[in-house]
C-alpha cells in the first residue's frame, strides 16, 4: 500500500494512499447509445463534482478530531491514523507496530516527527518551509488528503467525478456521500480512488490497494494539539514555494 507511493514511507504504512489510478471497478465506458446519454451521463457527472466540491470546501473549514484504520494489500499492513483538523492547521498521528510518526501542517511550515520510545526525545524535521512545497524525495503524501487534494477538489481543474454508493460511518445514523474520482491531473496531490465524505468530513478513501476509514469521530483540536514535540532539525532540500504542503 501507498498514500501516494511515498505517503507513510516513514513508518512503513506512511505509504497508504493509492499507487497510481483507481480500481478497475472505477472506470466506466462512456456510452455509445446516442446523444442524449451521453448528455445524461455528463450531466450527472458534473452534478457529482459539484457535489464533491461542496463538501472539499466546507471540510476545508471545520475542526475536528478523528481516527481511521488504515490497511493495505500490497503487502499487507495495517495500523492507525489520528487526524487533528483545523481550518489554519493539520496535524497526523501515524502508528503501526510500535512506530510512531507525526506529520504537521501549520504556518510554520510543514514537519515531520519520529517516535523511537516512550522515553526518547522525538526527532522533527522541516520537510518544507511557510507555504512551501515538500520534496518529493521526503514527502510523506497522506497529509495531502487533509490539505491539498481538498483545494484541488474545491478547484475542480482536470477532474473526473462519478457518483458511488453511499458509506455509513461507524455509529452514524446518516450516511456518507460517496464519489468516484477517476481522472486527476498527474502534476497534482489528489490520487484517483473513491471518497467519502459526511458533512465536508472524510469518512472513507478507498484506492487500489490501499483503504482509509473513519473509526471515530471527535471534537475541535486545541491549539496546543499542534505545537511541535521537539525543535525540528533542517531539510537542506527544502524550499520556498506558493504551493500548500
Amino acid at each position: 500500500m501507498d498514500f501516494r507511493t511515498r505517503a507513510l514511507a516513514l513508518v512503513g504504512l506512511v505509504g497508504l494512499v493509492a499507487t497510481s489510478g483507481c480500481t478497475s471497478s472505477h472506470q466506466r465506458k462512456q456510452p455509445d447509445d446516442g446523444s442524449s446519454a451521453s448528455s445524461a451521463s455528463a450531466s450527472a457527472a458534473a452534478a457529482a463534482l459539484a457535489e464533491l466540491q461542496r463538501q472539499a470546501s466546507y471540510g476545508e473549514q471545520l475542526s475536528f478530531t478523528a481516527t481511521y484504520r488504515a490497511q493495505g494489500s500490497n503487502p499487507a499492513r495495517s495500523g492507525t491514523v489520528t487526524v487533528f483538523h483545523s481550518p489554519v492547521a493539520t496535524r497526523i498521528d501515524v502508528g503501526e507496530s510500535g512506530a510512531n510518526v507525526r506529520i504537521l501542517v501549520t504556518d510554520k511550515g510543514t514537519f515531520s516527527c519520529k517516535f523511537a520510545g516512550t522515553n526518547k526525545t522525538p526527532l522533527c524535521v522541516t520537510l518544507a518551509g511557510p507555504g512551501g512545497t515538500v520534496p518529493p524525495s521526503v514527502d510523506p503524501g497522506l497529509q495531502h488528503l487533509f490539505t491539498s487534494a481538498l483545494d484541488e477538489i474545491t478547484n475542480g481543474s482536470g477532474l473526473r467525478v462519478e457518483a458511488a454508493p453511499p458509506q455509513t460511518p461507524p455509529g452514524g445514523a446518516d450516511p456518507a456521500s460517496c464519489y468516484a474520482i477517476t481522472a486527476a491531473p498527474s502534476s497534482g496531490d489528489l490520487v484517483p480512488g473513491t471518497y467519502c465524505y459526511l458533512n465536508g468530513v472524510l469518512v472513507s478513501a478507498e484506492f487500489r490497494s490501499s483503504s482509509l476509514r473513519m473509526t471515530k469521530m471527535e471534537g475541535a483540536p486545541k491549539p496546543s494539539d499542534f505545537a511541535l514535540p521537539a525543535p525540528p532539525a533542517p531539510l537542506a532540500s527544502a524550499s520556498p514555494s506558493t504551493t500548500r504542503s
